[in-house]
């Protein structure tokens, strides 16, 4: 079964099922949705390549907290990182791989309030720009946590899901080294669209900051099936 909304369809199991670096370059423009309306467009993601990679969490086999991203893909692995906040990953590859995506940033583009309620803590009133603006931000303003590890996204009756809107990134798509690690900081596996505003700290056009980079240099996958 395959959810439609308005010119919104529902990306399938089968989009996910490939190499982790040419899903996350397709990823980039699809539509992160809400039942309840919030939506916003993916700006930014990151691709980690499971036990070859010593960025991932998966690096060190099946432990508790990676044994999810061994599983199907299509689902959700969610982590709270630095005791701080939530970030939200997607499962891709063949199972066993445990290849996964992290979402990074997104454009709000639906029920921007509810989102911005999500997100009140008491301070100024936040821009839109920085509601989903790096990946704790993304997972607050959707209301993404724990509970929601191991969530199928391709379920028809899932309260979480990505669609493409056929609207695409928005840009072009350049390939950068990945944010935030000590290790596996190297390779351009991380996918954002040049020069947007709604991508968190970090290169965001093939200018770079010092740091090679440059189009998106794998195919991506259909899109649907």
């Amino acid at each position: 079964m395959v959810r439609s909304a308005g010119a919104e369809t529902a990306l399938t199991r089968e989009f996910f099922a490939g190499d982790a670096r040419d899903v996350a370059g397709a990823l980039v423009g699809m539509v992160l949705v809400r039942p309840d309306g919030r939506k916003a467009r993916l700006v930014e993601v990151e691709a980690y390549l499971g036990t070859e990679d010593p960025g991932s969490h998966a690096f060190r086999g099946p432990t508790p907290r990676a044994r999810i991203m061994f599983g199907p893909c299509g689902r959700l692995y969610v982590y709270f990182s630095y005791g701080v906040h939530w970030c939200a990953n997607v499962v891709c590859g063949p199972e066993g791989t445990a290849s996964a995506i992290l979402l990074r940033a997104a454009q709000p583009i639906g029920a921007v309030p509810a989102m911005r309620q999500a997100r009140w803590h008491g301070q100024r009133q936040l821009r839109d720009r920085d509601l989903c603006r790096g990946p704790g931000r993304l997972c607050e303003a959707f209301g993404i946590t724990g509970a929601d590890n191991g969530l199928d996204l391709t379920a028809p009756t899932g309260g979480l899901w990505l669609a493409d809107d056929g609207a695409g990134a928005g840009g072009e798509i350049v390939a950068t080294p990945r944010v935030g690690l000590s290790r596996g900081a190297d390779p351009l596996w991380r996918y954002v669209v040049a020069g947007s505003p709604w991508a968190s700290a970090g290169p965001t056009s093939p200018a770079g900051r010092g740091r090679p980079e440059g189009p998106v240099p794998h195919g991506p996958p259909s899109r649907l099936s």
